[in-house]
């Protein structure tokens, strides 16, 4: 029987610094491991949309994070 493990499967992250009312771009989020954050069938929807606070590389991405 096979496992799935978190740490194996993929989420979206915030990939370079972003501030306040910056838009989601493929430069600013990626589907990286651990799969901690929002899922990756989220990606083409966030695209575009504004970032609500500031956020840090590294940062999981979610709902509550964009307008």
């Amino acid at each position: 029987m096979k496992i799935k493990r978190k740490d194996f499967s993929r989420s979206l992250y915030v990939v370079k610094d972003v501030k306040a009312g910056d838009v989601i771009t493929e430069q600013n989020i990626k589907s990286i491991r651990p799969g901690f954050g929002m899922h990756p069938k989220y990606y083409n929807e966030v695209l575009g949309k504004e970032f609500l606070k500031n956020y840090k590389k590294g940062t999981r991405l979610n709902f509550k994070q964009f307008k």
